[in-house]
Parts: C-alpha cells; sequence; structure tokens
C-alpha cells in the first residue's frame, strides 16, 4: 500500500487582498540556513515598535447630544452596538454606537441622572437620579417610539438623592447607593434589603459579575466595603488614606476589584487580602472618578479629572505606569469610563457633554484583517512583544505626546515623593539610634 500525504492550502490564506502585494512563498526555518536571523528579527521589531507608534490613532468619534455634563455610562449586554448615557440635566440617550447616532433621547428626570444600568436580558434599562427617583425605561419601546417621548414602565422612590445604581446579574433586582445600600425587586416598589455601615453616605456600589451575591460601595469616611446578599450582613471593610470615587470588579476573578482614589491613584485589591492592596496604579495628576474593567479582565481604564483617560494592563504587577493615555485639546474632564463588551472599544463622558469613542487597542486598523494582510500584523506583533524588554523597543513603545500641564504636574509630584522619601528615611534612620527605652514603641490612642 502506497502511503500519499495530501497538501490542503485555503484559498483565504493564498489569496492577495490587494493586487500589489507580494505573493506568499514558502520558507525554510532552518538555524543553520540563516545565521543573521536573531539580527533580522530585532531590526523588524524595531520597525515594529515605530509602526505602531506611527499608526496610533485612538480616537474613533464623538456622540453629541447632550447640553451637560455626562456623568454615567451603560451598556447592552445582548448588543454590543447599544451605550445608554445619562447627564446631570437629567436626559437619557441610547445611542447606536455604529451608526454614531441617536436612538432615542429621553427627559429622564428633573435632576442629574447620578447612574444608569441595563438589564441583563436587554429588556429595561434603569436610571437614579438625585432627584429620589429611580426610573425603569423599556428598551424595546424607546427604539419603536423613536419620534416621541417614551414613558416610564415603573418608579421606586427613595428617602434619599441616588449616587449610583446597578443591576444583579441572576436575579431581577437592582442596587442603589444613597445614604443607605438599598436592594430593589423590580416588582416592588419597596427595597427587599438594606445594609449600612456607620453614618457617612454611599457615593458608589457594584455589583461582582461572577460572585453575583457580592456587593461592594465606596463610602465618604475613605471605607471600601464589601456586603455579602446571601447572609444579608457585611463581609469585610478597607479604610484608605483619601475617598474612594468609583470601583469595578473584575469580570474574571471574583475576588479582584479596582478603585479608583482622591489621590490620583488606582488600587487593586484582592478580598483574599484585604489588608493592603495588591498594586497601585500611578499616572494621574487629578482625582480619579471613573473605573471599569476589561471583559477579558487583563486591562483597566480609568477616567480622571485631569482630562485624559488611562489603561493598566494587570499582567505587569510591577509596573504602575499605564499602557496608554487617551486626550483630546477639547476634552474636559472626565466623569465616566466604560468598556465595550467585545473589548474593542472604550466610550468615556465628559464635562463637554461629549460621548468620545477610542479604540481599545490603539494602532490596530478598525477594518477586519484577512489573508496575508493579517498574518504579517501578527507577525509584527508577535516580533514587538518578544523583544519588549530590550532599550531599544521599549523607548519606542513606551513613547506618549503627553499634554504639557500634565507633564510638568507628574514631575512636580515624584519630586514630592522623593522628598517625603527621603525624611522618612531620616526620620526612621534617627528613631533607630535612639535608645530602646526612648524609643516610641506603642501609639497612644484618645
Amino acid at each position: 500500500m502506497v502511503k500519499v500525504k495530501m497538501i490542503s492550502r485555503s484559498n483565504l490564506e493564498w489569496s492577495k487582498d490587494r493586487s500589489g502585494e507580494v505573493p506568499r512563498a514558502h520558507r525554510n526555518y532552518d538555524p543553520t540556513l540563516n545565521p543573521m536571523s536573531k539580527q533580522v528579527e530585532f531590526t523588524r521589531a524595531v520597525r515594529a515598535a515605530k509602526l505602531d507608534r506611527m499608526f496610533a490613532k485612538p480616537f474613533v468619534g464623538a456622540l453629541n447630544g447632550h447640553i451637560d455634563t455626562v456623568k454615567s455610562l451603560a451598556t447592552d449586554l445582548t448588543n454590543v452596538g447599544t451605550l445608554v448615557s445619562g447627564a446631570m440635566d437629567g436626559g437619557l440617550i441610547v445611542w447606536d454606537t455604529m451608526l454614531k447616532k441617536p436612538r432615542v433621547t429621553i427627559n429622564a428626570h428633573k435632576n442629574s441622572v447620578e447612574g444608569v444600568c441595563v438589564s441583563p436580558d436587554g429588556v429595561a434599562c434603569f436610571s437614579a437620579s438625585s432627584d429620589k427617583i429611580v426610573r425603569m425605561w423599556d428598551m424595546d419601546q424607546s427604539e419603536t417610539l423613536a419620534g416621541s417621548e417614551p414613558l416610564p414602565v415603573a418608579e421606586y422612590l427613595g428617602d434619599f438623592p441616588f449616587s449610583s445604581i446597578d443591576h444583579h446579574y441572576r436575579r431581577p433586582h437592582f442596587a442603589t447607593s444613597s445614604e443607605f445600600v438599598l436592594i430593589w425587586d423590580v416588582n416592588r416598589t419597596k427595597p427587599v434589603q438594606k445594609f449600612e455601615w456607620g453614618d457617612d453616605t454611599v457615593s458608589h456600589c457594584r455589583l461582582n459579575k461572577v460572585e453575583s451575591d457580592l456587593l461592594a460601595c465606596c463610602m465618604t469616611d475613605r471605607g471600601v466595603c464589601v456586603y455579602d446578599l446571601r447572609t444579608k450582613c457585611a463581609h469585610t471593610k478597607v479604610v484608605m488614606e483619601m475617598c474612594c470615587t468609583s470601583l469595578s470588579w473584575s469580570p474574571m476573578d471574583p475576588n479582584v476589584f479596582v478603585a479608583g482614589s482622591d489621590d490620583w491613584n488606582c488600587y487593586l485589591f484582592d478580598l483574599r487580602l484585604p489588608g493592603r492592596p495588591r498594586n497601585v496604579f500611578q499616572g494621574h495628576i487629578h482625582p480619579v472618578t471613573s473605573v471599569d474593567f476589561a471583559p477579558t479582565g487583563t486591562h483597566f481604564c480609568a477616567g480622571s479629572q485631569d482630562n485624559t483617560v488611562r489603561v493598566w494592563e494587570l499582567s505587569q504587577t510591577t509596573k504602575s505606569t499605564s499602557q496608554e493615555l487617551f486626550h483630546t485639546k477639547r476634552m474636559a474632564k472626565v466623569f465616566s469610563v466604560k468598556w465595550s463588551l467585545d473589548n474593542n472599544y472604550i466610550f468615556s463622558g465628559s464635562e463637554d457633554a461629549n460621548v468620545r469613542i477610542w479604540k481599545a487597542d490603539a494602532s490596530r486598523p478598525i477594518r477586519p484583517l484577512r489573508g496575508a494582510e493579517k498574518n504579517s500584523f501578527n507577525y509584527l506583533r508577535a516580533l514587538r512583544d518578544k523583544y519588549s524588554n530590550f532599550q531599544e523597543v521599549r523607548k519606542i513603545t513606551n513613547q506618549r505626546n503627553t499634554p504639557k500641564f500634565i507633564r510638568k504636574t507628574a514631575l512636580r509630584k515624584k519630586r514630592i515623593q522623593l522628598r517625603e522619601a527621603v525624611k522618612e528615611m531620616s526620620r526612621t534612620k534617627s528613631d533607630n539610634l535612639k535608645p530602646l527605652a526612648k524609643r516610641k514603641v506603642v501609639q497612644s490612642i484618645k
């Protein structure tokens, strides 16, 4: 019996996308036949890093429709192209991000819309306002009645102004934050659960995406609390040096969440080690107003009052600087950020009443890649990552055009931190030179 080996080739891989492309050819990767392969690869890696920065154009477009600050954003789990935004003038807009046009504009509240969320089934949208009212809107009705003003399906009255809202991922419940943390049933007008820890206001709350009965919230007493809806009690509380303004759970690890603080930093916490943060991400020069995780759980983005949006990578636990920096000349303070469900775009709402769309991967083309073009793009990316630790490649990859006022403020911040570190070292050294009886071992508590 004669053995026959069949060669199968896909027309998609071997056909040319353009008439001017060089046809694909076979290569022999034997190292003995390519003695200069490492040098050639390094040269290509440097060129790939340069091309990556040359074609980095993250800004996609702006959605104009609000007349005041965009305070909150929400995405639909059933439709990638749907985005809901709420503004401080009480307006609510359902956007079609593919067409960059609003599907419907709603005068939802008399006061500011502090939070919006969409139910996991994509049927209803909830808006919480500082006028002590939570309204439920029908998403299908808003599409069919685009020419008229939709009416709310239900209303939920509270005793205090609401500051945020989030929907449960498995049950028809949603959580709101005000003076207390309240759990509401969609079919009831009164809250079914109530959580409180102290007398301070709760500024932000988020439900876990994996362990959906875990609820985390930020408080004005500089605390970050985690509650368990099953046991109806508090799980843990972390007190920080300054107030946390927002937080977001990791969609992949139920024990991890990131919190944005007024001290310009983002903190990564793990419930298994609640005493201290796992990592501190620096870069902003003003308070962080909003954070959100990527659907893959490997990155997260943050918006700040310094008019920028930054992206960090969690895999580089020793590196606290941001991977990407998004800004425009006309963009004002950023109050809300949201990562798209297809992991390709980032939405940001700012004080100039615009919702901006950014590419999560700044240099990747928006159009689909196929054939030899896709193979070339993946090959150059692999070379850039392989030689990313070399100084020539790292210098080009980390280069960003930072605004002048941000660069100056960051340098001033580093000098202040250096002076404080020198003072602390001198203080510790002088304290250790004292006799043991004169050292301050126990701190007095009044």
